[in-house]
């Protein structure tokens, strides 16, 4: 079946506007064009982006980032050196001190008792070395002069022996003299007796050869008596020559008596030094009762009352330094090229844009797990790898004045290992 065609008057409406359609012939050349600078729009946004890639690379290589990393201050608990009552407290809690403020102070009445009594203890030790070296000269004399007197004592009393000795002799030897003189006359008095009897001699005579007799034999008896003398003065001699001997062996070890008198003195001396000792801990003791901010910082977590009893090192406080650094944790993959003395940047949250200067000051020896409290054991074949973090210490180089960097604040870091 054909289409019926229109005739000429009813198809002469419908030509007219095939005219104006004429110029949206070129549409199909347009769009060609536009995909071409679309394209090449694109590919000069990637040529840009990936340039700009490749000089971030370029002008970071060699950076290592992380943001686990804190503000960390040596913080320093507070606690008194020895056990007392607090009897003031300076402080508040989070004040600002400086190093020397007093914090607080305790009771100082024991302490300064004990002081007294090591004063005094000092000053007997004192005096007893004094008596001690007065003493060293008393005894060198004495033993020097003991010992000389012994020796003219044993002199002496050898010369008495001697003596002695030698009217034992005389004795001895006066005594057979008078013996004989005495049997002598005995005989002549037996003589005058028979010639008296015979009328021979006279009374007087006879008289006198009696009293010869006697004084002969009374004679004897004096022998007789001072040989006896003689014999015990002989023995006195002796004995006081023993005597003298002893005493001269008693004081001749002269440097013996006069090293034990020295050190005599020596260990009062040592007994001085141990007052004096026991005086100074008083004095520290003494001085421990006021308490002293070691350095300078905010005091924090004040947990001390007048009128509490504290023991020694009991922690009563928390002083978080004026100094600060930043230990930031970066895997173990990152720190290969680290070392101290490269540059670093840390940006603290707290002060969010701003850029602070640092340097790495050191590098952890382990990593943070073989440091906790209960490191990890791999003995047991449960291994799992994991990337440890190593501690890594940042100084601050010239940190902006003002700035309150408080301890456990979180930061980024950025080290330049190029």
């Amino acid at each position: 079946m054909s289409t019926p065609q229109p005739s000429n008057s009813e198809s002469a409406p419908h030509t007219v506007p095939l005219p104006a359609a004429e110029p949206e012939a070129p549409v199909p050349a347009r769009r060609p064009e536009r995909r071409r600078k679309a394209l090449l729009t694109l590919a000069v946004a990637t040529a840009v982006a990936g340039l700009g890639f490749g000089a971030h690379l370029f002008l970071t290589r060699g950076d290592e980032t992380t943001d686990d990393a804190q503000v960390e201050a040596d913080v320093v608990p507070i606690a008194p050196r020895v056990a007392g009552a607090v009897l003031r407290v300076r402080v508040q809690d989070n004040q600002a001190v400086h190093k020397g403020d007093l914090l607080f102070e305790l009771d100082p009445a024991d302490y300064a008792a004990r002081q007294r009594q090591a004063e005094a203890e000092l000053a007997t030790a004192k005096a007893q070395a004094a008596a001690a070296d007065a003493q060293v000269n008393v005894v060198e004399a004495a033993a020097r002069g003991g010992f000389v007197g012994a020796r003219a004592a044993v002199s002496s009393s050898t010369s008495a022996l001697a003596a002695a000795a030698a009217l034992s002799g005389g004795a001895r030897a006066s005594l057979p003299r008078a013996a004989a003189a005495a049997r002598r006359t005995s005989s002549d008095l037996e003589r005058a007796k028979q010639m008296r009897v015979g009328g021979s001699i006279s009374q007087a005579l006879f008289d006198a050869s009696q009293a010869a007799a006697d004084s002969a034999q009374a004679s004897v008896e004096v022998a007789r008596a001072q040989l006896v003398a003689a014999e015990d003065s002989k023995r006195t001699a002796v004995g006081r020559v023993g005597e003298a001997q002893g005493r001269l062996d008693q004081s001749a070890p002269i440097d013996a008596q006069i090293a034990a008198a020295r050190a005599n003195a020596e260990l009062a001396h040592a007994r001085t030094q141990s007052a004096e000792a026991m005086l100074e801990l008083a004095r520290l003791q003494l001085s421990y009762t006021r308490v002293l901010a070691p350095a300078d910082g905010i005091i924090s977590k004040v947990a001390v009352r007048e009128g509490q009893l504290l023991g020694a090192a009991q922690a009563v406080a928390e002083l978080v330094p004026s100094e600060s650094y930043v230990v930031a944790n970066f895997k173990e993959t990152q720190i290969g090229a680290m070392k101290p003395g490269q540059k670093a940047e840390v940006e603290i949250d707290t002060y969010s844009g701003k850029k602070l200067e640092g340097r790495v000051e050191s590098i952890s020896g382990g990593t943070g797990a073989r440091f906790s409290l209960l490191p990890p054991d791999n003995a047991s074949g449960n291994f799992v790898k994991v990337v440890e973090r190593v501690p890594v210490r940042i100084a601050w180089v010239n940190p902006p004045k003002g700035l309150n960097l408080r301890a456990g604040l979180s930061a980024d870091v950025t080290v330049h290992t190029r």
